[in-house]
């Protein structure tokens, strides 16, 4: 992508990865009310410099909230927020922003459905005079309702050994739904689970780091929001990743078939995400190649036009 040119349609099949080359402040609202799901991994405090602000954890969710109001009035009724973010630290104690910044999105209306943790199987190795090795992160599900589009059934797993024997003899306890003793609301019915082969994951998501950094310094696995799309947004929907760095994103959605917006401000990382959606598979080479060609004819100027013809309004 050459700077002149800000934005790219990559084509696979009958869907659609949208690269545009910008703030997604700015960007976010010619989408709105289009999107089922955003998931990203903003630049952490401090972490990236000349990426966006580079902003200080003290700053960190001030300067967050400026997304605010693009986010929201991106998303559907039924959509959601997935943040993966981690904590920092500061002269060897952790700083807190991670939890600033989703209790100040709370107070700007947003419901705080789920905390997921990613559990990295591989973490970095090192040595700290008082932490050990960092071998998880945060990843939020923040939502403008109660009730977001959410399809277990699409990430369920193979239930495990431990049926055998668990299941093999049930007592008269376990014939019966038995509810929390401390009137949480939860409850369980073990002899519901006689003959199932798959049930939900937890919030725990094991996933190994990515070997090398594809040109980016904080790459996620593709896995992440593999997991998150399938949960979270329907067949037909449309996934953005605002701070879309590589496109990890992108090649998560293409993969599943969803249509995909990855929004970046670096023309850097933008070569990047359109490398590696041919590279990796996602895009064939000319699949890419006419995406590009099918830009560079039409004029930049009416964004919002081009924006509403590709989602077909």
């Amino acid at each position: 992508m050459a700077i002149s040119e800000k934005k790219v349609v990559v084509t696979k099949a009958d869907t659609t990865c949208t690269v545009i080359h910008g703030d997604s402040r700015i960007e976010l609202p010619s989408f709105s009310g289009l999107a089922d799901l955003i998931v990203t991994s903003p630049p952490y405090a401090d972490a990236r410099k000349k990426h966006y602000d580079s902003v200080h954890p003290d700053k960190f969710a001030e300067w967050f909230l400026t997304f605010n109001e693009a986010f929201y009035n991106t998303l559907k009724p039924t959509g959601s927020l997935v943040i993966n973010i981690k904590d920092k630290v500061v002269k060897g104690v952790k700083h807190r922003y991670v939890w600033r910044t989703i209790d100040a999105l709370c107070q700007h209306g947003w419901y705080s459905i789920e905390d997921y943790i990613w559990h990295k199987t591989n973490p970095m190795p090192g040595r700290w005079p008082n932490r050990l090795r960092d071998g998880w992160e945060y990843c939020f599900h923040l939502t403008k309702s109660k009730r977001p589009y959410f399809n277990p059934e699409a990430v369920r797993r193979p239930i495990g050994d431990w049926v055998a024997s668990r299941l093999n003899k049930l007592g008269q306890n376990d014939l019966k739904r038995h509810n929390s003793a401390n009137a949480s609301g939860f409850g369980r019915d073990i002899s519901r689970w006689v003959g199932k082969q798959t049930v939900s994951p937890s919030n725990v998501l094991s996933l190994a780091l990515v070997g090398k950094n594809k040109g980016h310094p904080a790459v996620y696995p593709t896995d992440l929001p593999l997991f998150f799309i399938k949960l979270l947004c329907p067949e037909d929907g449309l996934v953005i990743d605002p701070f879309a760095g590589s496109g990890t994103t992108g090649i998560a959605a293409l993969s599943l078939g969803r249509r995909c917006v990855l929004i970046e401000n670096s023309a850097e990382y933008c070569e990047k995400a359109l490398q590696r959606l041919r590279n990796e598979g996602v895009a064939q080479k000319d699949e890419l190649e006419n995406g590009l060609k099918s830009v560079r004819s039409r004029s930049i100027g009416d964004h919002s036009n081009k924006v509403l013809q590709l989602f077909k309004i």
